[in-house]
């Protein structure tokens, strides 16, 4: 869709927030599967071990350094994410319209959405309760594996395992539906910027309480 009225969706923090969550998440999410399923030999294993162990660092100081710089802007996205409305039980009915769209090439009615939609939503839930499991277990296994019980690391690693599969999962869905969403993904990669009109259509309860209207050209 294009626009000559632009609205700011992304903000620069965020956008870095999420270039470093990329180069971070991404070589986790392949080393831990290689990781899993062990298919090469122990020196190629063990150079994958310190490849995971590095990107969790990195993934570790991004997530602190974000919430310390941009705490506001967290608890903002957090109040968003987390609030519950009947709309949402409605978008997950349709699945927000994705599966007519995609397959039947139908549209369907959507419940007016905020900023976020309802699937967005549960994949920043997801995001942020698998994000702090897998910090915490992944620091813990990292550098205490000596020093916890067997029952104890035996719990952080399923814990650290299925966070992991499920971060990934969900991942896979992020980045298709994001694609498909081109413009938003534009504006998350290039310039934070997303079509006035697209923004009344995808999330009209965000334009209708927190962005000032646009005169029609």
């Amino acid at each position: 869709m294009h626009s000559k009225n632009m609205i700011l969706k992304h903000p620069l923090s965020v956008r870095i927030f999420h270039y470093l969550l990329v180069i971070s998440f991404v070589p986790l999410a392949v080393t831990g599967l290689i990781l899993y399923f062990k298919p090469f030999s122990e020196s190629t294993m063990n150079l994958t071990i310190r490849v995971h162990v590095i990107a969790g660092i990195l993934l570790t100081f991004d997530a602190l350094s974000f919430f310390m710089i941009g705490y506001k802007r967290v608890v903002l996205f957090l109040s968003r994410v987390f609030s519950i409305s009947g709309n949402d039980f409605k978008w997950f009915a349709v699945l927000g319209g994705y599966p007519q769209k995609l397959l039947l090439h139908k549209k369907v009615p959507v419940p007016p959405m905020g900023k976020y939609n309802s699937g967005q939503k549960l994949f920043g839930v997801c995001v942020f309760i698998g994000g702090v499991i897998l910090i915490f277990t992944g620091l813990a296994l990292w550098a205490f594996p000596h020093n916890l019980p067997r029952g104890t690391v035996a719990l952080l690693g399923h814990l650290h395992t299925i966070a992991a599969w499920a971060l990934t999962l969900f991942l896979c869905v992020h980045i298709f539906l994001g694609i498909y969403m081109f413009d938003d993904f534009k504006a998350m990669f290039l310039h934070g910027k997303i079509p006035y009109e697209e923004a009344k259509e995808m999330a009209p309860l965000w334009v209708e309480k927190e962005i000032i209207p646009l005169p029609k050209n």
